[in-house]
């Protein structure tokens, strides 16, 4: 597949607050990759009031355009995720950093507004979230966070975390072990955080054939 030189991309859909013009160093006609610069502009505005500068970053295409805010697990990956990761009520910023995560699949580097310096600012603690199986979901009602994990077909786990101070702090696990010796049941094992300290409960569930 034929490799394009360096391409530039305006996102204008991103965020109703702020346009971002992604420049990238190669492309071919499915995806881009390599050493990526990602600048922010005022609605209105030409010259950005912040440009982020990665080593490597992965662009999925989607009729020659890259995919924004769109997260399916198995499927699509955006290179950018505008939403209230720290629930502040400020739009923050997930940016693909390359494809570091599980099973080789799209990580994310995530940064929070700081209404201060007037800027995104790297959160190493919730860049660590963004290293799983895809992007994190967010759940607004419940301000929480979610990872996904598996290990082949028949293990999967789910991990909960509120936001304390910018920083992740898991409540809840729960664990899907399809492996057991009886084939027919899928072993739940549920760990929550209640007052401090962990709960644990676990059921078998008919396996679906």
């Amino acid at each position: 597949m034929p490799v394009m030189a360096q391409q530039t991309f305006d996102l204008k859909n991103a965020s109703k607050y702020f346009d971002v013009k992604v420049t990238v160093a190669e492309c071919d006609i499915d995806s881009c990759h390599g050493n990526a610069t990602f600048g922010f502009y005022k609605k209105g505005y030409k010259t950005p009031y912040q440009e982020l500068n990665l080593p490597d970053t992965y662009i999925q295409l989607d009729s020659g355009k890259p995919l924004v805010n769109r997260t399916m697990l198995y499927d699509e990956q955006s290179v950018i995720n505008i939403d209230d990761y720290n629930f502040d009520g400020m739009d923050d910023v997930a940016i693909c950093n390359g494809n570091n995560g599980s099973y080789g699949g799209p990580s994310y580097n995530i940064y929070l507004s700081d209404r201060k310096q007037g800027k995104f600012v790297l959160n190493n603690a919730l860049t660590e979230l963004g290293s799983h199986l895809g992007m994190f979901n967010v759940d607004k009602a419940k301000k929480q966070l979610s990872t996904f994990d598996k290990s082949g077909c028949c293990y999967h786990i789910t991990e909960d975390y509120t936001v304390v101070n910018n920083r992740p702090v898991k409540v809840r696990s729960v664990e899907e072990d399809a492996t057991i010796a009886d084939e027919t049941k899928v072993k739940i094992t549920t760990k929550t955080l209640v007052a401090g300290k962990w709960k644990t409960s676990i059921k078998y569930v008919k396996r679906e054939q």
